[in-house]
């Protein structure tokens, strides 16, 4: 920024005032496992202080991976503190290039770290049952958002709509934060690899950073980049597979659901979505966490231990979860399914409540929101050399899970 005091233009403009603004506040350092040294700023440190942020230590990032890889502990709140690193790293890249304003900067910072503010407890095991009744991380995010949240967004000179707008856009900002290959996956696919062991997560950020673009209508990638680009995708691809649709690790957070769902009609009464917006309003959604539903789980379980709600709770504990009897998995196209069928024939001779079919179709890459600089042009993916053309753009996943007891059964009748 230059400013002459003595001149017309004497006043700075806003995106410098708020540059120099931030850029003057103490800033405090967290040690980080995956990026090292993350530092803060003063708006970020008021925001990682507030209860609704302090939850996401409670909140474990890979939900009941830990069934599997006992070192899946770690937690939403160290993946928002690396989602804000990355993305102050990939803002202060385009601040440089011209292709944001200061204000713009900050934004996706802020944005960055309060992405993850709507999680559920349990993650996605718990927020499949809410879903179904209008209320996902999204919707709920953006409720507290609408709390004090905004107040203080508004008292460091940010507009919260502004921020809100950008988490739920197609902006080019928006693609940072959540598109093809956001801040959001970056962290999560190194983090979670780094705690489950699996290698397969492993990634060249350094490089994918500086020599990706991004887009209103997806993102373009220097030449020289594409086989950081190729192995991200992979990456994504192969995670999805070896943790996030683990067969066991899926029917464990399929088993939650339906002991969720019982809990909440015979122990835990008031806990829909309206008394989660109260919640919110009285200052007590904070501690709705994992470990609330834990706590749950062990008064349902002493209150009545011999109800069949306690004998799945305690297998749940027990780690005697429900077992995969049938499972179908392809890419892009579609195969010839026996799924339905499959399901309504064990749906005949096993109970309902005992039986978990599962059916997904996961978007690993759209190609077509791809391009490749090369020798100063820019052309579609089809013409280029690269393995993202035989990488698959779906994942299907089928699968049919049935309460341990009756597993001899179902491979009988399937």
């Amino acid at each position: 920024m230059r400013w002459d005091p003595k001149g017309p233009a004497a006043t700075p403009s806003w995106d410098g005032l708020l540059i120099l603004h931030f850029a003057l506040l103490p800033m405090k350092r967290i040690f980080d496992e995956v990026h090292g040294s993350i530092e803060l700023d003063d708006l970020s440190v008021k925001l990682a202080d507030l209860p609704e942020f302090q939850r996401l230590r409670r909140i474990r990032q890979t939900s009941l991976a830990y069934t599997v890889y006992p070192g899946a502990n770690h937690t939403r709140f160290s993946h928002s503190l690396g989602t804000y690193y990355l993305a102050d790293k990939i803002g202060n890249k385009l601040l440089k290039e011209g292709a944001i304003t200061g204000e713009e900067l900050t934004l996706v910072k802020i944005s960055a770290l309060i992405h993850d503010l709507g999680q559920f407890p349990f993650s996605h095991a718990i927020e499949s049952f809410y879903i179904t009744k209008g209320l996902g991380n999204k919707e709920l995010r953006d409720l507290i958002l609408k709390s004090h949240i905004s107040d203080i967004l508004d008292d460091y000179g940010i507009d919260h709509k502004k921020v809100r707008d950008l988490l739920n856009g197609t902006s080019m900002l928006t693609s940072v934060i959540d598109g093809d290959v956001d801040v959001d996956r970056m962290d999560y696919l190194i983090r979670d690899s780094t705690h489950t062991g699996i290698q397969l997560g492993r990634i060249d950020l350094d490089r994918l950073i500086f020599t990706i673009s991004y887009r209103e209508n997806g993102i373009s990638i220097q030449d020289k980049g594409i086989i950081s680009l190729e192995n991200f995708y992979l990456s994504r691809l192969h995670m999805y597979q070896a943790v996030y649709y683990h067969k066991t690790i899926l029917g464990y957070e399929l088993f939650l659901r339906s002991i969720y769902s019982k809990l909440l009609e015979e122990c835990e009464t008031r806990l829909e979505v309206e008394d989660i917006k109260e919640m919110i309003e009285r200052g007590t959604f904070p501690y709705w966490d994992d470990e609330w539903v834990f706590g749950s789980l062990y008064r349902c379980y002493s209150a009545n231990p011999n109800s069949t709600t306690s004998q799945m709770i305690k297998d749940f504990l027990d780690r005697r979860g429900p077992k995969v009897v049938y499972e179908e998995i392809s890419y892009d196209n579609e195969k010839d399914t026996k799924f339905n069928e499959v399901t309504d024939r064990l749906a005949r001779h096993i109970p309902q409540d005992s039986l978990y079919p599962f059916e997904e179709k996961i978007s690993i890459l759209d190609k077509s929101r791809i391009r490749v600089m090369t020798k100063d042009r820019e052309i579609d993916l089809d013409g280029y050399p690269t393995l993202l053309r035989s990488i698959p753009e779906r994942l299907i996943i089928r699968r049919v899970y049935v309460d341990r007891r009756f597993v001899n059964r179902a491979r009988e009748i399937i």
